[in-house]
Order: C-alpha cells, then sequence, then structure tokens
C-alpha cells in the first residue's frame, strides 16, 4: 500500500505518522507464520486488514476510538501497538506482545481488548522487559511503568482513572462511561487477585495493600474510593461463596493495630492513625473495622485494650499494669521543675493528640451508618461491663492481682476524655442536655437486638444505687422509655467511664500524695542516721515521685479538665431541674418529703453526683485556678450542692450528702496551691459565695448536712464523720467572715432559741449540741492517745532487745497511734475553735439551761486537764509531731468563758458543775495562760473567777436549803429539784424538762423505754409542780 492510499485510511489516525503506519503494515505482512496461512485472517492482506471487507467508519467513530485507545494507554501504560510511543502523548509504554499476537489485526485497545489486557499486564513478571520507549525520551517516565505489585498497579490505575475523569466536561459522555467501566475492572481484577492469590506467585496482597494504606500522609480520595468499591465488590461475591471481605481487611487492620502499639504516646500524631481513615467513610468497611476491633473474650476488660480501637487508648504516661514500667520523669528529685514542666508539656501534647484521634475516630464510626453506630455502641458498653470491677474497693485493694482481667488506668483515662469530646455539643447547649433520659439506667435489656431496638447499650445500669434508693420489687416497676437516644446513652456512658478511670485513678493519686508524706518524713529520721534504710527509703521516694508525676500529668490534661468541668456543670443543672421539675434554675422552697421526691431519682445512679465530687476535690487540691478560667460554670455546680446537700429525700445515702458539703468547701476562694502562682485570683469564687442569687442558702444548708451525718440511722465511723465535718468548718468559718453570712447565722440562733422547746429541735440548737459533743469525744480521745504514747516513749528504749518481727510490730503500733493521736488532736482543736468563734456574737441560745450546764461541765473538765496537776502526764518528746497544742486550747477555751460572762446561767452553770470545778480552777488556768503569752486573757479570767465564787456561795446555799428535797421532787435522771416536771406519755416517768429537753437534742426517744418522743408529747404535771413550789418556798421561808 502507498502512502497515498494509507492517507485516505481512516484508521492510520492511530499511528503517529504515515511512515510509522506504512512500516507496520509491512512489518505484519512479513511477520505471518506459516501455520496462520490456512486461516481466513491470515489470507487476508494488510489493506484489508486496515480497510477491512465492511464500509468504512466514519471520522467521529475512529475519533472515539482513537480517544479510547489513547485514554487506555494514558491509564494503565500498555499498547498493543509499539509505534504508539513515536509523536504520542506517553513516551513510554509496556507492549503487550502475546495480547497483540493472539489479537492480530488489531493495534488498537478498546473495553474487550482492556481485560485481557489488564490481565497480561499484571502476570508480566518484569514489566521492563516490555518496554517501549520513544527514543527522544531521556529517562523513565513513572515507577507506575514497570511496577510489579498488583495492588500498587492497579491502584495507580484507579487513581490515573479519576484523574482523567475529572478532565472531562462532560461527564454524561460515552468516553466518561468507558472510564467508569475501567474503574469497574480494576476493582474486579483486584477482588480476583485476593481470590486468586495463587495465580499470582510471589505476591504478598495483604502486605501491598497495607503498605499502601500505611504510607500516605493524607487520606487520597482515590484510595479510599478504591478500597469502598473493593469492599462492595467483594460483598456481591460473598452471596455466591466468594472471598470474605474480612480476609481481605483484617490483616490490614492488624498490621495497623501493630503499627500503633509501637508508636510511643510522645510521638502519637494524627498521620499515625490517619490509615484509619480509608475504613471509616464506607458503611460496609467501618462495620468491618469495628467488629475487628471487637474482642474474642468479651468479658475480660483488658481484651478491649489489646484491640485496634484499644491500641489509641492504650497510649499514655501511666503504667500499663500494676507492676510494669513507668516512662516518664525517671529520677525525679534530681531534676528542677523546670524539666518536670517540660515533660509534662510533651505528655498533655501526646494525650492531646490521643484524645482527637480517639474522638474523630469514635465520631465517624457512630455516623457512617446504623449498623456501625450499633456495634460502636455495643463495644463501648460491653467495654465498660467487662471493666465494672476497677469501681470495686476490692479491686484497689488487691491492685495487680486483678489487672490482668481489666484495663489499664491510661486507657480507661483516655477513653473518658474521649467520650467527654463527644458529650461536647450537649455540655454546651442545655436544649440538648434536657434530651438525656434519666430513666435509661432502669431499662432492662437481654440480647443484643433488644439494646439495638431500645436504645439501651450498657450494661448493669438497673442494679446501680441510685439517689433515691428503691427495694427491689419496686426496682422493677420503675418507669421507662421504650427506647433512647443518643444523648442519653452518650451521657451516661461518659459519665460511667469517669466512674471506673478517673475516681479510681483519683484515689490512688491521692494516697501516693499521702504515702510521698509519709516517704519524706521516713527518709529524714533515716537520713540522720544514713547507710543502707536511707538508700531504701530514698528509692522508695524516688520510685513514688515518679508515679505521682505521671499520674498528675494524666489527670491534669487542661483540655480534658475543662470539658470535664463543662460535662459537670450541664449534668448539675440537669440534676437540679430534675429535682424541682423546672427547667428554669430554682430550689426548693424548703424541705422536700418523701411523697414530693421525683420519682426519677431513683433511676439517677449516684455515680452521676460522685463525678461530680471527685473532679471537684482534685481540681481544689491540684488546680484551684482553673475554678477562675470556668467561672461561668461554678453558678451551676453551687445551685445542684445547694439543691441536695441538705435534702434527704432527694439524696438519701448520708455520706454523698457530706461530700456535696465537702465539694462547696472546695469552692472556697482560699485555696492555693504551694509553689504555683495563680495569677487569676480568686473573683469568680468570691462573686459565687457573695452575689450568686441562692448563696445565702448555704448557710442553712450547711448546718443542716452537719446535723444530718449524726441524724442518719446509719453507722457511721466516728473518724468517718469528724473527716466529713471538717471541710464544714471551713465553710462556716468563711462565710462567718461575711456580714450577711453572720446576720443569716444569728437569726437562725435567735429562732433556735423562740423554738427552742418545740417538736422537733430547732437546727441551730441541734448543731450547737453535736459541737459540744464532738468537742468531748475528740479532745477527751486526743489527751487519751497523748497520755499512751507518753508511756510508750518510757517503753520504747527497751524495744532494742526485742526479736525484729516484735520490734516492727511495736513500732508499727506506736507509729498508727502517733497518727490517730494527731488527727484527734487536730479535729479537736477545730471544735473548740468553731465553738469559739460563733460563741464571740451568738450567746442566747447557748447560754440556754438547755445547753449551758453541758457547756460549762464541758469547759471546766478540760480546763482542769490541761492546767492541773494532770497535764504532766500529756507530755511527750515532740509536741508538734502530734498537733498537740494545749496552750492553744486552753486560750480558746478561755476565750469562750469570755465571750459567755455575761450570761448569768451560764456563769451558774459553771459553779454547779461537781465535777470539775473548784475554786481553783481559773487560778490554775491563769498559770498556763501567762506562760503561753496570754496575760490579756489571764487577766479577764480573773473577773469571770469572781463572779463564779458568788455563783457558787449562792448555790451552796441553795443546795443546803434542799438539801433533804423529798424524793418524788428530785429528778429521776439528774438528782436535781424539777421545778417543772414534765410526765413523759409512754414510759409516764416524770422528769425535769430542761433534762428531757437536752436529752432529745441527741436521741428523740423516751430514756426508759427508747419509745419515740418529742418535746411537744411531754405534759407538764402542773400538781407536781405547784408542790415543788410550795415546798421550795416554805424552806427559804423557814430560813428567814
Amino acid at each position: 500500500m502507498d502512502e497515498e492510499e494509507l492517507k485516505s485510511n481512516p484508521f492510520a489516525a492511530l499511528f503517529p505518522t504515515i511512515s510509522v503506519a506504512q512500516f507496520y503494515v509491512t512489518s505484519r505482512g512479513t511477520a505471518k507464520t506459516k501455520d496462520d496461512q490456512n486461516s481466513k485472517v491470515a489470507r487476508i492482506n494488510i489493506e484489508e486488514e486496515l480497510l477491512g471487507p465492511v464500509d468504512p467508519p466514519k471520522d467521529d467513530q475512529v475519533k472515539e476510538i482513537q480517544d479510547l485507545n489513547n485514554t487506555i494507554e494514558e491509564i494503565f501504560l500498555v499498547t498493543l501497538n509499539k509505534f504508539s510511543v513515536l509523536g504520542g502523548d506517553q513516551k513510554q509504554l509496556v507492549y503487550l506482545s502475546s495480547l497483540a499476537d493472539i489479537l492480530g489485526t488489531q493495534a488498537w485497545l478498546d473495553l474487550p481488548t482492556l481485560e485481557q489486557a489488564l490481565f497480561e499486564r499484571v502476570m508480566l513478571p518484569n514489566p521492563l522487559d516490555h518496554l517501549v520507549t520513544d527514543p527522544a525520551a531521556k529517562s523513565l517516565d513513572c515507577a507506575h511503568l514497570i511496577e510489579t505489585q498488583l495492588v500498587r498497579y492497579l491502584a495507580e490505575c484507579f487513581r490515573r482513572c479519576n484523574r482523567v475523569l475529572a478532565r472531562q466536561t462532560d461527564t454524561t459522555n460515552r468516553l466518561a462511561s468507558y472510564i467508569k467501566q475501567m474503574k469497574g475492572m480494576v476493582v474486579q481484577n483486584m477482588v480476583t487477585a485476593f481470590r486468586e492469590p495463587d495465580l499470582y506467585m510471589g505476591q504478598d496482597l495483604s502486605q501491598q495493600l497495607c503498605d499502601l494504606v500505611m504510607e500516605s500522609y493524607e487520606v487520597e480520595q482515590h484510595l479510599a474510593q478504591l478500597l469502598n468499591s473493593l469492599a462492595e465488590k467483594v460483598k456481591e461475591e460473598e452471596k455466591e461463596g466468594g472471598i470474605l471481605l474480612e480476609a481481605i481487611v483484617y490483616p490490614v487492620l492488624d498490621n495497623m493495630k501493630n503499627h500503633i502499639q509501637g508508636t510511643s504516646m510522645i510521638l502519637f500524631c494524627a498521620n499515625t492513625v490517619l490509615p484509619l481513615q480509608y475504613f471509616l467513610s464506607s458503611p460496609i468497611l467501618a462495620k468491618v473495622f469495628i467488629l475487628h476491633s471487637y474482642p474474642k473474650s468479651p468479658h475480660n476488660g483488658k481484651s478491649f485494650e489489646e484491640t485496634l480501637i484499644g491500641s489509641i487508648f492504650q497510649k499514655s504516661c501511666l503504667a500499663t499494669t500494676e507492676s510494669g514500667s513507668w516512662d516518664y520523669f525517671n529520677q525525679p528529685s534530681g531534676q528542677p521543675s523546670s524539666v518536670h514542666g517540660a515533660t509534662e508539656a510533651r505528655i498533655w501534647s501526646g494525650l492531646e493528640s490521643v484524645h482527637s484521634a480517639g474522638h474523630s475516630l469514635l465520631k465517624q464510626l457512630l455516623r457512617v451508618s446504623e449498623d456501625t453506630k450499633h456495634f460502636t455502641l455495643l463495644w463501648l458498653g460491653d467495654c465498660l461491663a467487662a471493666n465494672v470491677g476497677r469501681g470495686k474497693m476490692w479491686t484497689s485493694q488487691m491492685g495487680s492481682l486483678l489487672s490482668a482481667g481489666l484495663a489499664s488506668d491510661g486507657f480507661m483515662l483516655n477513653l473518658g476524655s474521649t467520650l467527654l469530646r463527644l458529650c461536647a455539643p450537649m455540655a454546651e447547649d442545655p436544649m440538648k442536655m434536657n434530651k438525656v433520659d434519666p430513666t435509661y439506667t432502669a431499662k432492662v435489656t437481654v440480647v443484643s437486638e433488644d439494646r439495638r431496638l431500645a436504645g439501651v447499650h450498657m450494661q448493669g445500669l438497673p442494679g446501680e444505687t441510685c439517689l433515691v434508693g428503691v427495694g427491689e420489687a419496686e426496682r422493677e416497676k420503675r418507669d421507662t422509655s421504650a427506647s433512647y437516644n443518643f444523648p442519653t446513652e452518650i451521657f451516661f456512658m461518659a459519665h460511667k467511664t469517669l466512674d471506673l478511670g478517673f475516681r479510681p485513678v483519683q484515689e490512688k493519686f491521692i494516697k501516693l500524695n499521702q504515702e510521698l508524706s509519709r516517704l519524706q518524713s521516713a527518709y529524714r529520721d533515716a537520713a540522720q542516721v544514713g547507710g543502707v534504710a536511707a538508700e531504701q527509703v530514698q528509692a522508695r521516694m524516688e520510685a513514688a515521685m515518679q508515679k505521682y508525676l505521671s499520674l498528675k500529668a494524666a489527670l491534669l490534661e487542661p483540655s480534658t479538665m475543662g470539658q470535664q468541668t463543662s460535662l459537670m456543670a450541664s449534668t448539675a443543672s440537669w440534676l437540679v431541674s430534675l429535682a424541682t421539675c423546672s427547667q428554669e434554675p430554682c430550689l426548693p422552697a424548703g424541705q422536700v418529703s418523701e411523697s414530693d421526691s421525683p420519682p426519677v431519682l431513683a433511676c439517677v445512679p449516684e455515680f452521676v453526683m460522685e463525678n461530680l465530687c471527685e473532679h471537684l476535690l482534685l481540681v481544689k487540691r491540684f488546680n484551684p485556678g482553673h475554678f477562675e478560667q470556668v467561672g461561668t460554670k461554678l453558678g451551676s455546680i453551687l445551685m445542684v450542692i445547694l439543691c441536695y446537700m441538705d435534702q434527704p429525700f432527694l439524696l438519701r445515702n448520708p455520706h454523698l450528702r457530706a461530700r456535696l458539703a465537702e465539694s462547696l468547701e472546695c469552692l472556697l476562694p482560699s485555696h492555693e496551691v504551694q509553689g504555683q502562682p495563680n495569677s487569676l485570683g480568686s473573683y469568680q469564687r468570691q462573686a459565687l459565695f457573695q452575689e450568686h442569687k441562692y448563696s445565702l442558702r448555704i448557710a442553712e444548708a450547711i448546718l443542716h448536712v452537719f446535723v444530718s451525718i449524726e441524724e442518719t440511722g446509719q453507722a457511721v465511723e466516728f473518724e468517718q464523720k469528724f473527716s466529713y465535718r471538717r471541710p464544714m468548718y471551713d465553710v462556716i468559718k468563711y462565710i462567718w467572715e461575711l456580714d450577711m453570712f453572720k446576720t443569716k447565722l444569728n437569726k437562725l440562733a435567735k429562732q433556735a432559741e423562740r423554738e427552742i422547746e418545740s417538736e422537733h429541735p430547732p437546727l441551730f440548737l441541734k448543731f450547737l449540741n453535736l459541737l459540744i459533743n464532738d468537742a468531748i469525744f475528740l479532745l477527751d480521745e486526743g489527751l487519751n492517745y497523748m497520755k499512751q504514747i507518753q508511756e510508750k516513749e518510757g517503753e520504747r528504749e527497751g524495744w532494742a532487745t526485742l526479736p525484729p518481727a516484735e520490734r516492727a510490730e511495736a513500732e508499727s503500733g506506736f507509729q498508727h497511734m502517733g497518727q490517730l493521736a494527731k488527727y484527734h488532736n487536730l479535729m479537736g482543736g477545730e471544735t473548740i475553735g468553731m465553738l469559739e468563734m460563733l460563741t464571740s456574737s451568738i450567746t442566747a441560745v447557748i447560754t440556754h439551761s438547755t445547753i449551758a450546764d453541758r457547756l460549762a461541765a464541758m469547759l471546766n473538765y478540760f480546763l482542769k486537764t490541761l492546767t492541773g496537776p494532770e497535764r504532766k502526764s500529756f507530755k511527750v518528746s515532740n509536741l508538734d509531731k502530734y498537733s498537740f497544742k494545749p496552750g492553744e486550747v486552753v486560750s480558746r477555751i478561755t476565750q469562750i468563758y469570755l465571750n459567755l460572762e455575761q450570761s448569768q446561767t451560764f456563769i451558774k452553770a459553771i459553779s454547779r458543775d461537781g465535777r470539775s470545778y473548784s475554786p481553783s480552777l481559773f487560778s490554775m488556768a491563769e498559770t498556763v495562760l501567762i506562760k503561753v503569752g496570754r496575760a490579756d486573757l489571764a487577766s479577764a479570767l480573773g473577773q469571770i473567777a469572781a463572779k463564779v465564787v458568788v455563783a457558787n456561795i449562792a448555790l451552796a446555799e441553795e443546795e443546803e436549803l434542799l438539801a433533804d428535797c423529798p424524793e418524788e421532787f428530785l429528778c429521776p435522771i439528774m438528782s436535781i429539784v424539777m421545778m417543772d416536771p414534765v410526765k413523759l406519755p409512754s414510759s409516764k416517768q416524770t422528769v425535769d424538762r430542761t433534762t428531757i429537753a437536752r436529752h432529745l437534742l441527741s436521741d428523740q426517744s423516751d430514756p426508759f423505754n427508747r419509745a419515740p418522743l418529742t418535746m411537744d408529747m411531754v405534759e407538764q404535771d402542773m400538781e407536781l409542780k405547784e408542790k415543788v413550789k410550795a415546798w421550795v418556798e416554805e424552806k427559804k421561808s423557814m430560813k428567814k
């Protein structure tokens, strides 16, 4: 065929030049083999091959064939025409010679031949051997040309399909349709490869896919689309017995898990988990992803930590097991605070990355499809159920023995931080918060499908102790909804995670803080002697300090702390709205009765309130400045404290009400951390106490909870009771300095004086009575311990000769006794100080006959004990070690005397105390006061002594006058003349009104038969009263 004939041939356009086309015709003619000669195709000449036996195609058809061929060559970099590289767009191509020989007459690629071409290309062991290159090309254009890894080659082809498709201005044209079919071929070839891997010898397809995904620095859309299409195709073929998608994806996910587990927390960043994004946008892949992370042993809490999702939450600065290594803050005592600060900052940066990654992961899983959302919530719910043991008291005591079956502290803290982020939208929006349904915890679900339909993926909540307790029968009858929304689930999941994560870790942190104090004290003692013992204590102290700094960094991560405060504030508002049945912030008008208690409170678990208390305690102890940063949220927190603290029918647990009082103390403006400058001051906290709408309610509420601890009817250990009351003392002392609160307390005192004999003893009167009870118990116990310590110090020298075990036991007992002495001395001093403060302004009710006798007897007894001959029994080698300050106690007792000296009732009560009062009592006290530098008090005490002498003379005369009082006129309890006799309705006994009123302050029962008794039930015995009055007047007249 000559040149002119070729020019008129439309298929000549497939060649870069006419001369190349002519060379092709010639070469194809000489390439015919003898075997082909008998075939019809072999007999036709080149002209027939080009022109065909039919009419030549139209120009637009040729153009379409040409464009399709060029597109295939551009995408797949293969050709059936080795001359395409000459003058064409692609300067280098892989020539598929085998396919070209099979097709024979066809020099171009179309969709039917592409299927064969693609198969031949991926089967080539070395594509470089089949490369055809334009002589003008300088070097290899791209690695894709000679790529030998099947997965990489197909992925790049898919990307090129997208790139070419993006150039199409009209995505509805036929070429665009062809490209979409090409993408389908790529996906089908990849599916085939994974289904029949034996066809591709030497190809590790799973590793290739993993490498492709793992090396991404950003999410490549073509790769995400390819994986999604692959998943859809595999799922289609699964129905016909094809390969399972899990078989393709799980090896990749396993590699990802290993990669994340091998990355340190400090180096953890967004890129560490970026490959996971490829599995989160597709509903099919996301479901496979979450199922891959479901542990084989779902009842083992630790197994959740060992999953792919768990590998993210595991990243922490804490040890993964109780006996594991701690990797940060090595040799802490040898490093300056600046180094510790820098380490803490790096840890916080790493934790922030972990929390951000965890939040993004869960958020995408929850959004991608309903199926994946269900399995994600199931994962979270089962994880919490498997780790419920972390919240048990015995877990903290057993320690490492149980850690193998429970997730680590770091895992739970990170999971909690992530769920806090998921709660952020409703924590900032009251409307969303109001969607939380409190009856969620009462819903019982059995099987997985029930949990899905009801929207209840947590387990064990129906058995939780709630704010208002109910019996087993009532528990099962609690109202529930048919189904629950996502805000409700995530709210309770977040709180439960805080309960199982933050609370136990905070307890460890506080115990470690206490242990450090003991170790530092022990080290100071051991350092004076030196030797191995000192080195051992120092090593223990270093290890404890390393743990302490690590725990502190984990707990105080700033972003988490802020989100936790936000959730606590919104939770507080939610709890107040439940208690008041109002969406507007308000408090109950008075004491809520049992019948008025909202039923939904029987569904709210106590751990929700506990989380609030724990958070405030942590912030107060280690970062009080944070309160100033979140000042606007403090009002909500104060509201929930005031709403529940003094309401037994809204919050049954007295211990939890006492913890709310402790939480109130956490908000005092005075808290600062030593060594940590606070540039924010305390304005927000001051405003909370002085300007909040309901702040004045603090006065009455704190007295109520103080009293209610004693009246619960439940066993409360003495030490625990006083531990609860100590923060209450701090609150009372603070508000006492504010005029509006002092006025309020004085009003309560006057009310108590007016209602002193009412049916129920007034609140302030019960408060005073308990203060006196506490002072008596604490001071007396402290003195007893000091006496024992003095005795033991005398014996201690002889312990050196004891066997080691006995000596260690004796030393341990001595140290324990010292701790008890210190505790009781401190609390005794606090209590007597509280009485001193109150008596400085309030006197009337305190000097009422109901209180005066007991108060005077107490003061006299301790004044005599601390200033008389017995005081030598308490002298030990180091008073400060046991916080024993007898001079300070004597000064405070003296000040109480001075505060009340204007009350003749009180003066008489002092003189009536036959147990401790004597004319020498005050002179002994004056001597001690002068020794401790309080001569001012000594002088004033002398004036009181003179008044008491006068009263004592009058009392002696009266006792002499009434010495032969008839038995029927004497009170059977106190053996005093009954000037106001009353009859008890149950036992029918007659007693003096003052005596029974004093008894009922502490015990509202008949002292003779324990029957219930209140002051309004006693009956005045007028007949006996008249007889006593007549007898007394007769005795007085006889004396005259």
